[in-house]
């Protein structure tokens, strides 16, 4: 670490800034190594008090001049530190000019503007603005830009910044020079500018007031073949804008740049999005479908930013849930619209739970606002993205759609063009809802955790009356031991023996104005509820849709699981009930000796009615066949056997293989349609249930259905039919996989997005030769750890493979602290989000949590760790 241990900053010390900056014009003439950066701003002073200084942030800049009103500044009127440039004695409102120079080859942290490949690149949120010039780098100072890039004409013909070009033409030397300008007001984390020699893919939208619009995809030349879907997402996305919400695109342009080296998905800069290549490039042969609906999912989540998050930003970053929650939920919907919605809704919670809920039990659990933070990337988190979006979606189930968009609606009207906080969207949403009272909703937004109601019901027959009694409780975090209770929906219903509703008629005097939509209100500690008319016992449906981000326990007989398995009319608490048989189940196992594993007979009928179901859409029918992953199992333990875990799960997956062996190959062949490619919902439902039949089939590891795999692999037309023919033979056959292994890598190894799958998939196997194989792979020429994907999808996968990592002798822990500490000073941010991998520690057993700990401190130790990491990694150490 350095000398000074880094210091918290917090939400209660936030403070309006001194000066606010009305216009800035920036000059770049453009280097490898030696960028020349000019701003010219103009400041005026927001307090009375005329000693007031401008306290500028600044890092990793040279610089070269500073002007006042056209003079050069004396050196006694300035004060240059080593995050901060600090100007004296400044008149009310003045113009300033500052001439710095930038090395983007050498900035490997990707943060500011820096080198992808041959392309110049920017990422400027949070903080990255000031590694370009000295500037107020706080999202609540908002100006109008102009931008004019210089660069050679032959390296970066393609020469692009925010808003709309308004000049262009050629310089000596072979220069050439494109100036930009954007008419709204926006805060530097939404600056952006790329330069290079690039490839184009251009189209346009007609908005619905009819004015058209400049669309165009930038990409690596050679790449413009697979820009189409991306594309396609992308005017979907603005026509369901308009069509869900009344918003129609504001500029005369807008375009998406794909780049290998960029430490997020993709950044929502105004009118100029900069990607992860991962989420432009596709087609078929390339892009499995979930690559598809990720493109999908993230273009429209940017597009989406335009109005929330740019038009409308955040007053400070401990508001960032105010922007990417509610995008979030926007990007699901439409993702729900253009897909089958039940499935949408089942994946997203499914990431969910095996991410957020393990955040928000661990060490670095937070409140969707925070209230305090020492390094600002460490909280672009699930907590803030996921459980953010579930908070919004809270909000529309209470408010109802018409109420929701009315409260959007007032959103805008007050607020667009203002940095603003979560509380002024509840009061937008509030006052266009006749005062709804968010009152207790708003302890979603401060309190961390997860929320746990415990259900119980008895049935009294005479009186015909079912009383349900429900606690809400949530554990203690590191925020706050004590939690107040939650305002939340729960969605209920009474099931009778034919599979129909029983009506919902509360005896009493209850509050609960959505009640006919089958929807609880829940206000308090613990609450019953007494529904009359209940003409025979009852089987619970409890959270339908999943409508509040909440853990269940209540008591349900395997009985009655798969008898909501097979008749529930709420599709969600269909799958649910099959994923609580299964975590029983594994539950069960892993608290006895294997000698005593068996099945539930019941649970195995129910699946079985489940294969033979056919009037159950593919992709669905796929979620329900599945079984919940390890990190959704490990949270059912206060002490974690991790090989246990994964051994109990393999028994329970291989006695449904070998039992219903004929009916998953039957299964299989049914949906071997060779037809024409699609990427619509039926198809990726059809290759969606046939490659969860082949999983469940080379389970059984028998040669001929090794064979099958082989045929599927050697004879796939698509990515989604070979990458997962390649993960059956690795994961179950590992002791053949050498030859599919290494034709896959002959035939992708110039395509480095497919490389990334192909490092990703041999990391997560469980087989003990992982260990070494990692070690190999990163030697190959693919491999390159200053590219953020590359990294992820070696080491990412390798610390969430958890038999591996969690390895008794502790090789895993000591293998990952190496890959940190080496990476933490090129790439802080990606660092600190594989160190992330240590939160169990408390959940350990003891042998293995004295191995861990070595590294825990080890890492912790290291000289000059970055913000970035020690803030996770300390979290960690301080919970042990």
């Amino acid at each position: 670490m350095k000398d000074a241990t880094p210091q918290p900053i917090y939400l209660k010390d936030y403070v309006a800034p001194d000066y606010l900056i009305k216009t800035i014009d920036l000059v770049f003439e453009l280097d490898d190594t030696r960028t020349q950066v000019y701003s010219t701003m103009k400041l005026i002073r927001q307090v009375d008090n005329t000693n007031t200084s401008l306290k500028l942030n600044g890092e990793n800049l040279i610089l070269k001049s500073i002007k006042i009103d056209g003079e050069l500044l004396a050196e006694d009127r300035y004060e240059e530190e080593e995050e901060f440039l600090t100007l004296h004695h400044l008149p009310q409102e003045f113009t300033l000019e500052i001439h710095n120079e930038i090395n983007p080859e050498e900035n490997k942290a990707l943060d500011g503007l820096y080198k992808s490949g041959n392309i110049f690149c920017s990422q400027n949120e949070p903080e990255g603005f000031r590694r370009i010039t000295y500037y107020l780098d706080r999202p609540d100072v908002m100006a109008k830009f102009t931008t004019k890039i210089i660069g050679d004409k032959k390296l970066y013909p393609i020469l692009l910044s925010n808003g709309n070009p308004i000049d262009s033409g050629d310089l000596e030397g072979g220069k050439h020079f494109v100036t930009w300008e954007d008419p709204f007001k926006k805060p530097a984390y939404l600056y952006a500018l790329v330069a290079g020699d690039l490839g184009e893919v251009k189209d346009t939208y007609t908005t619905m007031s009819g004015r058209e619009i400049d669309l165009r995809i930038y990409c690596d030349k050679g790449n413009e073949d697979k820009c189409g879907h991306a594309m396609l997402s992308l005017k979907n996305s603005m026509k369901w804008d308009e069509d869900t919400f009344g918003l129609e695109y504001d500029l005369d342009i807008y375009m998406i740049v794909a780049v290998d080296s960029f430490n997020m998905g993709a950044m929502e800069n105004k009118g100029l999005n900069i990607f992860n290549s991962a989420y432009v490039l596709a087609k078929q042969d390339t892009a499995s479908d979930n690559d598809y609906l990720g493109i999908e999912g993230v273009v429209g989540h940017e597009y989406f930013h335009n109005w929330t998050g740019n038009r409308i930003t955040c007053r400070d970053w401990f508001q960032l849930t105010l922007k990417e929650g509610l995008t979030v939920y926007r990007d699901q919907e439409f993702s729900a619209d253009m897909n089958q919605r039940t499935v949408k809704r089942i994946e997203d919670v499914a990431g969910l739970r095996g991410h957020q809920f393990v955040e928000d039990a661990g060490p670095t659990g937070h409140p969707i606002k925070p209230s305090s933070y020492i390094e600002m990337n460490n909280f672009y988190t699930a907590t803030v993205y996921e459980k953010g979006s579930e908070v919004i979606r809270m909000i529309r189930t209470f408010l109802g759609k018409e109420g929701f968009r009315k409260g959007m609606d007032k959103y805008f009207e007050l607020f667009d063009g203002q940095a603003v906080t979560t509380e002024d969207f509840l009061h937008a949403m509030s006052v266009a809802n006749n005062n709804f009272d968010f009152t207790q909703f708003k302890n979603w937004y401060s309190q961390a955790g997860t929320p746990v109601l415990k259900i119980e019901s008895s049935y009294h027959s005479e009186k015909q009356e079912l009383t349900l009694k429900v606690s809400q409780s949530c554990p203690a975090t590191p925020e706050a031991d004590i939690k107040k209770p939650f305002h939340m929906p729960l969605g209920l219903g009474l099931l009778a023996r034919d599979g129909q509703d029983i009506p919902l008629v509360l005896n009493g005097n209850h509050s609960q104005p959505q009640l006919e939509e089958g929807i609880l209100h829940l206000t308090k500690k613990s609450e019953e509820f007494v529904f009359k008319n209940v003409n025979e016992s009852p089987i619970l449906s409890v959270n339908r849709g999943f409508m509040a981000p909440v853990k269940i326990e209540m008591e349900q007989s395997f009985a009655n699981l798969a008898f909501i398995m097979a008749n529930d009319n709420d599709e969600f608490n269909r799958f649910e009930a099959g994923q609580i048989l299964a975590k029983e189940t594994i539950k069960g196992f892993v608290e006895t000796d294997k000698t005593e594993w068996s099945i539930d007979a019941i649970y195995l009928e129910a699946y079985g009615s489940l294969l033979s179901d056919e009037t159950l859409d593919d992709s669905f029918k796929a979620l329900c066949m599945e079984i919940p992953e390890e990190s959704i199992l490990h949270q059912m333990f206060d002490v974690i056997d991790f090989q246990k875990v994964h051994d109990a799960r393999e028994f329970l997956l291989n006695t449904l293989s070998s039992k219903y062996e004929k009916a998953f190959i039957h299964l299989y062949e049914s949906k071997k349609d060779e037809g024409e490619f699609k990427v619509d919902a039926p198809s990726i439902g059809r290759r969606s249930l046939k490659n969860t039949c082949l999983r469940r089939m080379s389970a059984t590891q028998k040669d001929e259905i090794l064979a099958i795999c082989e045929q599927q692999f050697n004879n796939a037309t698509n990515m989604t039919d070979e990458i997962s023919a390649l993960g059956n033979i690795i994961f179950d056959f590992p002791q053949k996989a050498a030859t599919a292994v290494n034709k896959f890598y002959q035939k992708w190894k110039h395509e480095t997005l497919v490389m990334q799958k192909w490092l990703g998939i041999q990391a997560a196997a469980a087989d003990d030769s992982t260990y070494e194989r990692v070690l190999e792979l990163e030697k190959t020429d693919v491999y390159d750890k200053t590219v953020p994907n590359l990294f992820r999808s070696l080491w990412g996968a390798f610390s969430r493979n958890y038999v591996q990592f969690h390895h008794p002798t502790g090789r895993g822990y000591k293998l990952v602290a190496d890959r940190v500490i080496e990476l933490d000073k090129l790439n802080p941010q990606i660092a600190s989000r594989i160190v992330g991998a240590y939160r169990d520690y408390k959940k350990l057993m003891p042998g293995q949590k004295t191995l861990m700990k070595t590294e825990i401190d080890r890492i912790l130790g290291t000289k000059d760790l970055s913000k970035n990491t020690y803030e996770i990694i300390s979290k960690i150490a301080g919970d042990q």
